[in-house]
């Protein structure tokens, strides 16, 4: 589904040049589960952007369905962050003011979709992650972590082919974080999706099918065959990384690495 090729992103700051991306390597399969790990400033959100029509590399190719998002026109990407790609944030992103229902059905509002198919759809994307006893409830009468559930509610209401998620359980306590992690989980598995999130926890990334760590520069990418490696048992994925500097490891795993460095993620609303 996807394949990076060569992908670098530099910015300007003052008189220096940062290299937040460089001539990185990537493939991601249909059904894949990626984990992105690394610390601050490593590249994990500039690299999400990326998957995600959000931002446009400096050079190199971003392809999904082998059409390069860097090459399009704006309102053909944006017609395709709408169609096929649900993102999910660490700070929700919700309308304060509208219900939860309303919040999710704003996903469907740039395809067209008419109001009485917007509310159906909407209703039912929170009962499948268990708040259809709150469509009415604004933001501010809600959890963290039910605030959390209709964020993932409106990425995945429109039947996106792709879930992005940058840090969606950075701002809940463990328990809810295991709570969402296990509502993520459910949901790539049902839809088939392929699914992509950036994190900091470590136990989130040990469970990770296949693990891209971004550190120094550096992309490496694991991946665990004592893990399922699909979505509905698929069967085998891509591996990551054309051309790139592969070892196997004796154990359980293989790792693959390229280049990279650093930057930050933003979401529109309606």
């Amino acid at each position: 589904m996807y394949q990076l090729s060569g992908v670098t992103k530099q910015y300007r700051r003052g008189k220096d040049t940062i290299h937040a991306l460089a001539d990185v390597d990537l493939t991601i399969g249909d059904g894949d589960r990626l984990v992105i790990q690394g610390p601050t400033g490593g590249g994990k959100s500039t690299l999400l952007q990326m998957l995600g029509g959000l931002d446009r590399p400096t050079s190199g190719r971003v392809e999904l369905d082998g059409t390069d998002l860097a090459k399009l026109p704006e309102a053909r990407l944006t017609r395709v962050r709408a169609e096929s790609i649900g993102f999910v944030f660490q700070t929700f992103n919700l309308v304060p003011t509208l219900t939860a229902q309303e919040n999710v059905e704003t996903a469907l509002v740039p395809l067209g979709v008419k109001a009485g198919e917007r509310r159906e759809r909407a209703a039912r994307a929170l009962d499948s992650v268990g708040l259809g006893e709150r469509l009415r409830h604004l933001p501010s009468e809600m959890s963290g972590g039910q605030q959390q559930r209709v964020a993932i509610a409106r990425a995945l209401v429109k039947n996106p082919r792709v879930l992005l998620a940058d840090e969606p359980t950075g701002n809940l306590d463990e328990s809810m974080r295991d709570e969402i992690m296990d509502v993520l989980d459910a949901m790539w598995e049902e839809h088939r999706l392929t699914f992509v999130m950036v994190t900091h926890d470590s136990s989130i990334a040990r469970k990770a099918p296949r693990l891209a760590t971004i550190r120094k520069g550096r992309i490496t990418v694991t991946e665990r065959k004592d893990v399922p490696p699909s979505a509905g048992g698929a069967g085998t994925r891509n591996a990551g990384g054309a051309d790139t500097d592969t070892k196997t490891k004796t154990d359980t795993d293989t790792e693959t690495e390229t280049d990279s460095a650093t930057g930050e993620e933003a979401l529109g609303k309606r």
